[in-house]
């Protein structure tokens, strides 16, 4: 199975695309963010074993600087649990020895907050994943340029993630499949689920079955790392609308948020139903323990959890079931079809301020990361190179539509992101205000469906106003 973009009702086959398979020695050129966040994430033996056999292909060898110093290459990081345990280290050995250079790792647990802040000086490391919170407007003020659009759009995924005005400025590191659900498949077997749901409705039938019939707990809510957990509940927007265009469309037609009916409205009125019930999740939300959670789910302690694709080789490497955890489409239709979005996880971009030998570097990093490293096999992700085979554990998607967010057209590129900001509405924000941690917050109080409505209905507001006044959008639609 391998990614395609929606343009008609075709079954998720895939994409023609380059031969070329990601972490292979032939693979050429540069890749081109999104819902890993700040995890930290827990890598076994064999993961690091498989990463490190396909890095050591051959990499692309760097210039010598004038004085033939050895650079030293500082990469920010949201993988911690790499950092610590030397994984990260072993699969750079051969760029290292083959670039003449030092590649050191930054870790940081909250990353998004964290770098943001190191990003109002002009120290924030050499190679860095590139925070949500800059605006698509803002990136050359802080990225090196990696190239235009028209150079990487025809060979790797996502080549628009991070490009502005037709300049890529960060290149994914690896892609999800978004609009998904982690769970444990003997779990759900045990309790009688004989079919995976395809509605919300059928998915919460499920969630009482897991209750009745198991000791396990049915969903998982992961409330106490709330600023980032809960923000893989919007990986399941743009899958639950059926349409790469969802979002554009909201703008041109100058449509509210959270309409009834509508994919905003579905997810988190899901995500309010599930939380509200409290024999459907733990015990206390506020107690929760993400890397605790790992094991437990592996082995068979909890039913489900709302995570993005690259939580599965994860799942599986917490204990001794790494057959029972499974990924499942997210239980919306359209029309009875199921519809699932591939996205990019964290791109790669290079600090505009560094020198030009610390740039070129930069390049035959990120390059070398995306392409031969095998970080993408050994996470169970997507490869950034189009042609690359999907993993197997999306078996589960074989009924789905597989397709990619249609890219803003000219004269909205960075439209959604300015609006989404300056409104506060932060669709894949997690702050303490936002209104995904107002929902969870009153579900879990007991409050009433009518509180979450009067939450939509504010966050309406916030996003109509801000949009009205923004000129580019304005300007779209006149011309």
């Amino acid at each position: 199975m391998k990614l395609k973009k929606v343009l008609s009702a075709a079954v998720c086959s895939a994409l023609v695309l380059s031969a070329a398979s990601c972490g292979g020695s032939t693979a050429s050129t540069t890749t081109a963010a999104a819902t890993t966040a700040a995890a930290n994430n827990n890598d076994t033996a064999a993961t690091e074993a498989a990463a490190t056999e396909a890095a050591a292909t051959e990499a692309p060898a760097a210039d010598d600087t004038t004085s033939g110093e050895k650079l030293t290459l500082t990469v920010l990081t949201c993988r911690t649990d790499r950092v610590q345990d030397g994984s990260l280290d072993a699969i750079t050995d051969a760029f290292e020895a083959a670039n003449n250079c030092e590649v050191k790792y930054q870790g940081y647990t909250d990353y998004v907050s964290d770098v943001s802040t190191m990003m109002n000086t002009t120290d924030y490391g050499d190679v860095l994943m590139i925070p949500d919170t800059v605006k698509l407007t803002d990136l050359a003020n802080f990225f090196e340029p990696l190239g235009s659009y028209d150079e990487y759009k025809d060979k790797y995924n996502w080549a628009d993630a991070k490009m502005y005005d037709g300049t890529v400025y960060g290149i994914a590191h690896r892609g999800n499949v978004s609009g998904g659900i982690c769970y444990n498949k003997k779990v759900w077997a045990d309790a009688g689920v004989t079919k995976l749901p395809t509605t919300p409705e059928e998915f919460i039938e499920d969630l009482k079955l897991i209750r009745d019939n198991t000791d396990a707990i049915p969903y998982y809510t992961n409330f106490a790392a709330a600023d980032w957990t809960l923000v893989q509940w919007a990986a399941l927007v743009l899958s639950a609308s059926g349409d790469p265009a969802y979002e554009n469309n909201i703008l041109v037609n100058k449509e509210d948020i959270f309409v009834e009916g509508g994919a905003y409205y579905n997810v988190y009125k899901l995500m309010y139903d599930v939380f509200s019930d409290p024999t459907l999740i733990e015990e206390d939300p506020a107690t929760t323990d993400w890397e605790g959670c790992k094991a437990a789910i592996n082995n068979g302690k909890i039913g489900t959890m709302v995570m993005g694709s690259w939580a599965v080789s994860q799942f599986a490497e917490a204990g001794p079931n790494p057959d029972d955890i499974g990924y499942m489409p997210a239980p919306f239709s359209i029309n009875g079809k199921q519809y699932a979005q591939s996205a990019p996880d964290y791109c790669y971009g290079i600090n505009k301020n560094r020198s030009d030998a610390i740039k070129e570097l930069g390049k035959k990093y990120i390059t070398w990361y995306i392409e031969e490293s095998g970080d993408a096999q050994a996470e169970g992700s997507i490869c950034t190179l189009k042609g690359s085979e999907m993993p197997e554990y999306l078996d589960a998607f074989k009924d789905c539509e597989l397709f990619v967010a249609e890219p803003a057209p000219d004269g909205l590129v960075g439209v959604w992101d300015t609006i989404n900001n300056d409104s506060q509405v932060g669709t894949w924000a997690g702050d303490a205000a936002n209104f995904k941690i107002r929902i969870a917050e009153a579900a879990i109080a007991g409050e009433p469906f009518s509180s979450v409505e009067a939450i939509f209905a504010d966050n309406n507001q916030r996003w109509a106003a801000t949009r009205d006044a923004n000129a580019e959008l304005e300007a779209y639609l006149a011309g």
